[in-house]
């Protein structure tokens, strides 16, 4: 991952960025393909410690701001969104390629189910096909 950081308002410390750098390693697993590029911003706003995330990988981009009374927290708070996010994205990837476990795959099932119990004789065929002669 390559890392990147911006502190406004506020003096740039090691331990901040060590700490940033630590929780974001959890989220390399959910890298599909190219680097993570991670943009670390930190500022202050009035009593609020604001951090912010953006996330470049490859053709997705992700974003994520959180603020709280510590940097330290908000920094576990972000992170947090950025995983649900990541999470979010790899789950709609994966249920991709199984149609029938895929939420639109589900619904049109239910609603093919429906439509043979309202009209049953709809379901058999209006001819039948014989063997084809060659």
């Amino acid at each position: 991952m390559d890392f990147k950081f911006t502190f406004k308002h506020l003096e740039p410390l090691e331990s901040i960025t060590q700490y940033a750098e630590s929780r974001v390693e959890k989220i390399e697993k959910y890298n599909m393909h190219k680097e993570m590029k991670v943009h670390f911003i930190f500022s202050v706003q009035k009593e609020a410690q604001v951090a912010e995330v953006l996330v470049d990988s490859g053709g997705q981009h992700y974003t994520a701001t959180a603020s709280d009374p510590t940097l330290y927290a908000a920094i576990d708070l972000v992170v947090d969104k950025l995983e649900h996010q990541l999470r979010k994205h790899k789950d709609k990837i994966q249920n991709h390629h199984n149609f029938e476990t895929s939420n639109e795959g589900y619904l049109r099932q239910e609603i093919a189910a429906q439509a043979r119990d309202l009209h049953p004789e709809e379901n058999e065929p209006a001819f039948k096909m014989k063997g084809s002669k060659k």
